[in-house]
């Protein structure tokens, strides 16, 4: 074959790779950048389920030892003074978790602009709920910790609370410290980490 023949070859395959190869629509676009966010909002789901559960147990505890003990007046009114004092933390969770998931409006118009709006909503939403969950924590772990530890010192600890002050309290500062400790860890990786990555995302929006 002639060189002239293989060059007229080479461009043609070169030509038909080229039309082969469709530019990246808005739509398509979209679809990505969609995914990028869900991906970073399944991470945060994880949290939300964990604390749905935890909060699920918390109250399976004070149903289970308000009927096991009932007719003990001093049982009776810590279980209901606990589950009365952590029903608003439920509902206003709740409401959260509502607002944190409900679907943003797509208005017509230029693809870019309502993709990087989406973004930066869905970042704000979580920014948010963030925010949320670090006053719901300082209020909600010393809580359930207090209640689990004065139902168990009443009912498993001789003397109960008053003849155990320092280590009902010592048992009460470790829990709420490990607890803690556990929480920072999972903030990182729940919460800051895709709040990075959706800034990282809102970054290259602005720059394309």
């Amino acid at each position: 074959m002639a060189p002239k023949d293989e060059i007229e070859n080479v461009w043609k395959k070169g030509k038909a790779l080229e039309a082969d190869l469709a530019p990246v629509t808005g739509k398509d676009l979209q679809a990505i950048i969609s995914s990028r966010v869900k991906k970073e909002l399944k991470i945060v789901s994880q949290f939300v389920w964990g604390a749905i559960g935890y909060q699920i147990i918390l109250y399976a505890f004070l149903t289970h030892t308000l009927i096991r003990h009932w007719g003990d007046m001093q049982i009776t009114l810590l279980c209901l003074a606990g589950g009365a004092f952590y029903v608003p933390l439920t509902v206003a969770l709740i409401h959260r978790v509502r607002t944190l998931y409900r679907c943003s409006s797509e208005a017509p118009g230029s693809p870019v602009p309502d993709v990087f709006h989406k973004v930066e909503g869905e970042y704000a939403r979580l920014a948010d709920f963030f925010r949320f969950k670090k006053r719901m924590d300082w209020i909600g772990v010393p809580v359930s910790c207090a209640i689990i530890v004065l139902v168990t010192f009443t009912l498993f600890v001789e003397g109960g609370i008053e003849g155990n002050a320092l280590g009902s309290l010592a048992v009460f500062a470790v829990w709420v410290g490990l607890s803690l400790i556990a929480i920072h860890a999972k903030n990182k990786k729940r919460f800051i980490s895709p709040l990075r990555r959706l800034e990282l995302v809102l970054n290259d929006l602005k720059r394309s």
